[in-house]
């Protein structure tokens, strides 16, 4: 992946360290600016403090889940997009982040990282919503 022109900000959100740290460390590498969160509530107080150009959260987390994470962003960041990680392959948890609270895309771990880039390519190259 290109180096982003434009320095993106993310927040990820996951409950395993070394996930979280190998997946900052790459995201930066390439161009990206990323502030982590251990949990969902974490992620919740962060958005609250910063401005963020999309979340990727894990789903199964302590506290507040990846889905609690979409759907504060929904309610109150509605033009925020989400990408939803998770370890569990059953289609329901899909469906719900796809469906129900409109995630951008969910990512089933271990994935690749080319599917990442293809997505925040995606995430980043679309315009936003007129109000």
């Amino acid at each position: 992946m290109e180096p982003p022109t434009v320095r993106k900000r993310l927040l990820l959100v996951d409950d395993d360290p070394a996930f979280r740290n190998s997946l900052q460390e790459y995201l930066e590498r390439h161009g990206h600016a990323v502030e982590t969160a251990k949990n969902g509530r974490e992620a919740l107080t962060k958005l609250e403090q910063a401005g963020y150009d999309v979340v990727l959260t894990d789903y199964n987390m302590p506290e507040v889940n990846g889905l609690g994470v979409l759907q504060h962003v929904q309610q109150y960041h509605p033009f925020l997009p989400v990408v939803m990680m998770t370890g569990e392959r059953s289609s329901n948890v899909a469906v719900e982040s796809f469906v129900a609270l409109g995630a951008q895309a969910c990512l089933f771990k271990p994935f690749e990282l080319q599917q990442l880039e293809e997505i925040l390519k995606i995430t980043f190259a679309a315009p936003l919503p007129s109000l």
